[in-house]
């Protein structure tokens, strides 16, 4: 498996994540919080996925990457598993936000990043995924996601989001 294969993968999979009935019904309760507003409903998800997972790698967690449906056989709790855990890495919690949000009836993708490397078997156009985010269409305008990062808010991109006084790095979520 490529990194280009990975991310074709999981740019579909909160599609069918949306379906998942706890997906469903706490995207109905965030939304209800929100008295049906998109923007507060973006804003609470954004919540759920930044704070109530804690981010980690798929290394530090299980020794090696960890994709449901790709890397191992799917589960049909997969599209809760993050939260349930309450840890995981970037294109989990941009999974889950982005599920949350299609199941509350607003556009919403993940979005990734690429750096450019010398071309190897497992890259063979010399692109390494590096980082999944996300998005979410809010009056008719795309609003970056920046999950992983406590300080992040809606509307900004990773290098948007202050750093910490105290240390001058980034603060993971």
């Amino acid at each position: 498996m490529n990194d280009e294969q990975k991310w074709l993968y999981l740019e579909g999979v909160p599609h069918l994540d949306a379906q998942h009935p706890r997906i469903k019904l706490l995207a109905q309760n965030l939304t209800l919080a929100a008295g049906g507003e998109p923007t507060r409903t973006a804003q609470l998800i954004m919540t759920v996925a930044r704070d109530w997972i804690r981010q980690t790698s798929d290394v530090e967690q299980r020794g090696g990457e960890d994709i449901a449906g790709l890397t191992r056989p799917p589960h049909p709790d997969d599209a809760i598993d993050a939260l349930r855990r309450g840890e995981d890495d970037c294109d989990a919690k941009a999974r889950v936000f982005v599920a949350l949000c299609l199941a509350a009836g607003l556009k919403a993708r993940m979005m990734p990043t690429f750096a450019t490397c010398g071309i190897t078997e497992s890259t063979p156009k010399g692109r390494t995924l590096t980082h999944v985010s996300a998005a979410v269409e809010l009056d008719n305008v795309w609003q970056p996601v920046e999950l992983t990062l406590s300080r992040a808010r809606l509307g900004e991109t990773g290098k948007q989001v202050p750093k910490e006084l105290a240390t001058g790095k980034w603060k993971l979520s």
